[in-house]
């Protein structure tokens, strides 16, 4: 089985940012990564891509990536950043072609995953921002790296793209490294196998779902918080 081992410190000039995070992923289970604005979660993902270079070791079974050449890097581990809308009215197909310039992908494959072969030859700028989200998870799968990162893969979505995505990357969980930044406590809640928890840089709790427990989002996020089981998932209430 596939793993990831990290441990990282990232600081801009003085200011440190991230201060010695560590954890492991293995593959069948999606870890997500939670937190407060400006606690570090966007930066992380950064460093383990080798976007940032931190100090410490990104290791990928005891291959350490940031010491890897970037298209070495880019077989074993590629990054899906928040969404921002294409500038340039590249084919559907020709932009999930962009994600195979460090391997030979499998473009149909990742385009029928996410449900838009049919659509291949329609202009990017053509998508909705759900199914624009979609066409950047069909370019990370075309890559057929083993790791993928996902900065906010719903934000701005409606919640039944949302949900969408995250049925997508359940999926894929099963068979990759999945490791997504995830704003919406809620589906962080329902969907992954276990949550990271940062503030301030650092790892402030490391667990499974059904062990958040309200007092440490109280303790982080500054908010009055319960949980409540709805149709056998636990919901996050929480008030000011």
């Amino acid at each position: 089985m596939s793993g990831l081992e990290v441990s990282v410190s990232f600081a801009y000039g003085e200011r440190k940012v991230l201060r010695g995070v560590e954890f492991s992923a293995e593959e069948g289970e999606l870890l997500a990564i939670i937190g407060p604005n400006g606690a570090g979660k966007s930066t992380l993902l950064k460093c383990l891509v080798g976007i940032l270079s931190p100090e410490g070791h990104v290791k990928f079974n005891g291959t350490n990536l940031l010491e890897l050449r970037p298209r070495e890097r880019a077989k074993l581990i590629t990054y899906v950043p928040q969404s921002s809308f294409p500038e340039f009215a590249f084919t559907i197909e020709e932009f999930v072609e962009l994600g195979t310039y460090a391997t030979r992908g499998n473009v149909e494959g990742a385009l029928k995953r996410v449900g838009l072969w049919e659509r291949r030859k329609e202009p990017v700028t053509f998508l909705s921002g759900g199914e624009y989200q979609l066409a950047l998870i069909a370019r990370a799968l075309a890559q057929g790296s083993e790791v993928i990162l996902l900065d906010e893969p719903t934000s701005h979505l409606d919640i039944n793209h949302a949900l969408e995505i995250m049925e997508l990357l359940k999926e894929m969980s099963r068979e990759k490294i999945v490791i997504a930044v995830l704003h919406d406590l809620n589906l962080a809640l329902r969907y992954a196998d276990r949550l990271i928890l940062l503030q301030g840089g650092r790892k402030h709790w490391e667990g499974k779902p059904g062990e958040l427990k309200p007092d440490i989002i109280e303790e982080v996020y500054g908010v009055k918080a319960r949980i409540a089981e709805v149709d056998g998932h636990r919901v996050l209430l929480a008030s000011v």
